[in-house]
C-alpha cells in the first residue's frame, strides 16, 4: 500500500503527569559492555545446537507450530500440543538477558534483544540455529518489524531506534526518538499511517513522528508539560491511536495529528480482534472500550484479582475469551469478554516479585490456539489451549525463562499480528 507522507504538527494539551516507569514491558533490559555502536554486526557461528529427544540426527524439520521460550542458558523449543521440549539451543548461550523477541513476517527468522552485551541475536527458524549477532546501544528492551525488509530495535539508554536489515543483518541506520537522547519507548505502525509511525518515551510527554523511510523524527505531538508516554494502540475503525500519558490515555486522530480525547485511566491496551473493542489493564481492572468512533464510550470492565499484566483474545463457539497473565497470582484467568465476566483461573506458575518493587511483569503470547506464559521463578511455562480453555501443561524449562516466540499465527493486538 502506498501513501503519501502526511503533513504533521505539534498540538499542545493540558494534561500534565508524571514520568511513568518501564512497567509491563516484555523482557527486561540489561547493562551489557558491548560499544553499541550499531556499525556492523559479529557473524559469530553459532551452528550447533544441543537437539531434543525427537531429533537425535539434529536434522531439525523447520518451527512452524512450534514456541521458543528464552531462558538465561537456553532456548528451549516448545511443542504446544504435546507440552514437550523437543529441540533447545544452548551453544555460545550463558547468562544471557533477554529482550523482545520478534518473528519476521514471512516466519523465517527470529530477532530478539539480548542485552547483556547489547545485541541483537538472529535465529534461523528452519535450522533452528543463532546465525547471527548484531551490536546495538545499551539498555535495549523492545523490538518491531514496521517493514518487511527491516528490524527496528529501541535502545533505551540513548532514546535511539537501530534498523536492522532482515536479510543482511546490518544496521543500516539510527533514529534518535528521544528528546534528551534516552529513555524507554515504544513504537506503534500500521498500514494505515503510509511511511510514518509514532514512538512513545517515558521521559517526554509527547507522541513522537517517526519518518519510516526517512529515518527521522520530523515532529512530536504534545500531550503536557511533564511526564512521560509508554503504551500505545491503534484502532483502524476510528482511525485513533491512543498513547498511554502519565495516568491518562491521549487519543490522537492520526490524519490531524490532533489530540481529540483523553480517558481518564491508562494501562496495556490490547485490540479485540475484529478490531471493535480494546482492553486497558488498569491496575486489578480491565476497561473495555468501544474503538468504534470517536466517542471512546466505555463498555463495562471486569476486575481480575492478581494483578492482570497481558491480554490475549480467542473466540470459540461464538464468545470471545480474554486470557490473561497475573503477576500476583501464579494463575491465568479467563474472562468471558462479552459478558464480562471471569469464567475460569488456570495454574500457570510464578514469577519472581523482588522486595520493593513498584512494577511487576509477566508476558503472556498467544499463537493459534495456544496462550504461553513464562514463570521465572519456577523455571516453567504455562501452555493452555484457548479452544478448550485448558491447562496443557506447565513445560520445565530452566529458572528465569521470562518470554515466548510463537511460530505461526499471532493473532492482532499487543505484541500480535504483523502490524
Amino acid at each position: 500500500m502506498t501513501t503519501p507522507v502526511k503533513r504533521r504538527r505539534f498540538v499542545q494539551t493540558l494534561g500534565t503527569g508524571t514520568v511513568i516507569a518501564g512497567a509491563g514491558c516484555l523482557g527486561g533490559s540489561g547493562d551489557g559492555n558491548g560499544d553499541g555502536n550499531g556499525n556492523g554486526n559479529d557473524d559469530h557461528d553459532h551452528g550447533d545446537h544441543e537437539n531434543g529427544d525427537d531429533d537425535p540426527e539434529g536434522d531439525a524439520e523447520g518451527s512452524e507450530g512450534l514456541a521458543y521460550a528464552f531462558a538465561p542458558n537456553t532456548i528451549a523449543i516448545i511443542d504446544p500440543e504435546t507440552g514437550d521440549v523437543v529441540d533447545e539451543i544452548t551453544d555460545g548461550i550463558d547468562g544471557n538477558e533477554w529482550g523482545d523477541p520478534q518473528i519476521t513476517h514471512d516466519l523465517t527468522q527470529i530477532f530478539v534483544i539480548e542485552g547483556s552485551l547489547n545485541q541483537v541475536l538472529v535465529i534461523d527458524t528452519d535450522s533452528r540455529e543463532i546465525v547471527s549477532e548484531v551490536d546495538i546501544g545499551p539498555g535495549a528492551t523492545h523490538i518491531y518489524h514496521p517493514n518487511d525488509d527491516e528490524i527496528w530495535a529501541h535502545a533505551d539508554d540513548e532514546g535511539t531506534f537501530y534498523v536492522i536489515d532482515t536479510d543482511s543483518h546490518d544496521v543500516v541506520e539510527t533514529v534518535e526518538a528521544g528528546l534528551e537522547g534516552e529513555g524507554h519507548g515504544k513504537l506503534l505502525y500500521h498500514e494505515d499511517f503510509g511511511s510514518m509511525g509514532y514512538a512513545t518515551n517515558v521521559n517526554d510527554p509527547v507522541a513522537h513522528v517517526i519518518d519510516l523511510g526517512e529515518y527521522d523524527r520530523p515532529d512530536s505531538i504534545e500531550l503536557g508539560e511533564d511526564g512521560g508516554t509508554h503504551y500505545k494502540a491503534y484502532a483502524p475503525q476510528n482511525g485513533l491511536a491512543y498513547f498511554e500519558y502519565s495516568d491518562v490515555t491521549a487519543a490522537v486522530d492520526v490524519d490531524a495529528d490532533e489530540v481529540v480525547d483523553e480517558l481518564e485511566f491508562s494501562g496495556g491496551m490490547y485490540l479485540t480482534p475484529d478490531e471493535e473493542r480494546m482492553g486497558v489493564l488498569d491496575g486489578d481492572e480491565i476497561r473495555f472500550i468501544d474503538v468504534t468512533d470517536e466517542e471512546n464510550e466505555e463498555i463495562g470492565s471486569v476486575t481480575v484479582d492478581g494483578g492482570p499484566d497481558a491480554l490475549r483474545y480467542y473466540e470459540s463457539d461464538g464468545t470471545l475469551y480474554g486470557f490473561t497473565a497475573n503477576t500476583m497470582t501464579p494463575e491465568s484467568v479467563v474472562i468471558d469478554v462479552d459478558e464480562l465476566e471471569e469464567v475460569g483461573r488456570l495454574d500457570a506458575g510464578d514469577i519472581e516479585r523482588p522486595d520493593g518493587a513498584h512494577h511487576l511483569h509477566r508476558s503472556g503470547v498467544s499463537g493459534d490456539e495456544y496462550f504461553f506464559t513464562p514463570a521465572e521463578a519456577d523455571g516453567t511455562v504455562a501452555v493452555i489451549d484457548m479452544a478448550e480453555r485448558e491447562l496443557i501443561g506447565t513445560v520445565e524449562v530452566e529458572d528465569g525463562v521470562g518470554t515466548v516466540q510463537y511460530v505461526g499465527d499471532t493473532g492482532t493486538g499487543y505484541t500480535g499480528g504483523i502490524r
